[in-house]
């Protein structure tokens, strides 16, 4: 790898001159692109995940996003960053709501990635800020600021599928980052008081699902709609190295929406608004236990996963949305009257269509 920082600039072997981004409250430079690695670890196998995270830090990327969820993405990129790891910016995150667990989670990251500390460490989805043991004396906040005064993590933060919790973590006064979902169909956050705290309070904002979850075949539109928002930093998920250089150059490259751009835009609204996801949660918890938004979610799952890797990880919530009994208590609480048992339909069959296949 041939790269260099020089006065804010990476200058790359391939022909990208990426700028950095400081940051204000945390001071780390990131280049304005990140990588999400859980594509990678579903649908790219053995030495070839390596070496699509060597050459997407030789394009200049400088940030990539894991998580305790994402398979063994961490043992991946641990590999990947061998003698490159002060040069990257490593993003983690871990789902548990119990001290012992969240610092089990801390040590198998580390051990996983290869590294003696995380730079930036979320609580993935959020959730636990409402927990009872979050604020508490030797809850799961004390627990995480141990381990940054261990020097095992410098920054800290959540990511989030609801607004409600967005804003109420976004005051968490020790969460220097957030990641949250933004895309021109998913504008909420970004457009509403979430995004307005975040600046006052200089939080860093990644951008998950700049693409809507792969819904939104349209990277120029979706990458130059998110430029519009200073400072918010769209975290892409690629499978192929040619992926993320075309995500790149059109940022490099980007231009205002122009009128067919925003007619385009309305366009790509109009047909996927109707039965598009945002992720908010307030359709759950179903009386059925039928796990709602990862079944609205199926064919982004279809694109993002092999047919293998797809039945090993939704048929149970298949099986539970089998027993649907439309009792349409989801759609009566969905702020976008979304057809959910409709939708949960459409999810299962899409599922049985494709692995199928496999």
């Amino acid at each position: 790898m041939v790269f260099n920082i020089i006065g804010g600039i990476w200058y790359t072997c391939t022909g990208f001159i990426m700028e950095l981004v400081e940051l204000a409250r945390s001071g780390l430079c990131l280049s304005p692109v990140g990588m999400g690695t859980a594509p990678m670890v579903t649908r790219v196998h053995g030495p070839e995940r390596v070496d699509l995270v060597r050459r997407v830090v030789d394009l200049g990327v400088n940030w990539f996003d894991t998580a305790r969820r994402y398979a063994d993405a961490e043992t991946v990129l641990g590999a990947a960053l061998k003698g490159i790891r002060d040069r990257i910016i490593i993003v983690t995150k871990s789902g548990a709501h119990d001290p012992a667990m969240l610092t089990e989670h801390i040590n198998e990251s580390l051990r996983q990635l290869k590294t003696d500390y995380v730079d930036v460490f979320l609580f993935h989805g959020g959730g636990a800020v409402k927990n009872e043991a979050f604020g508490q004396v030797g809850g799961l906040l004390e627990t995480v600021e141990d381990a940054r005064r261990a020097g095992k993590i410098r920054f800290l933060g959540f990511s989030a599928h609801s607004e409600e919790l967005a804003c109420t973590a976004i005051e968490v006064e020790s969460f220097d980052f957030a990641m949250v979902p933004a895309n021109f169909i998913s504008t909420r956050y970004i457009d509403g008081p979430f995004m307005d705290a975040a600046r006052e309070r200089d939080v860093t904002v990644f951008a998950m699902k700049p693409f809507g979850g792969g819904r939104i075949e349209a990277p120029r539109l979706c990458l130059n709609f998110l430029k519009q928002y200073p400072g918010l930093m769209p975290c892409v998920g690629v499978d192929r190295v040619d992926q993320m250089e075309e995500n790149l150059r059109i940022w490099e490259d980007s231009a205002e929406l122009n009128a067919n751009d925003l007619r385009e835009i309305d366009r790509i609204r109009n047909e996927l608004d109707e039965n598009f996801c945002r992720q908010c949660g307030y359709c759950l918890p179903c009386p059925q236990g039928v796990p709602i938004i990862s079944m609205n979610l199926m064919e982004a799952w279809v694109k993002q996963l092999s047919p293998e890797a797809l039945a090993g990880v939704h048929s149970g919530g298949v099986e539970k949305a089998r027993e649907c009994v439309e009792c349409r208590e989801c759609v009566e609480k969905c702020p976008y009257d979304l057809p959910i048992p409709e939708l949960l339909k459409d999810g299962i069959e899409l599922f049985e269509r494709t692995t199928a296949e496999a």
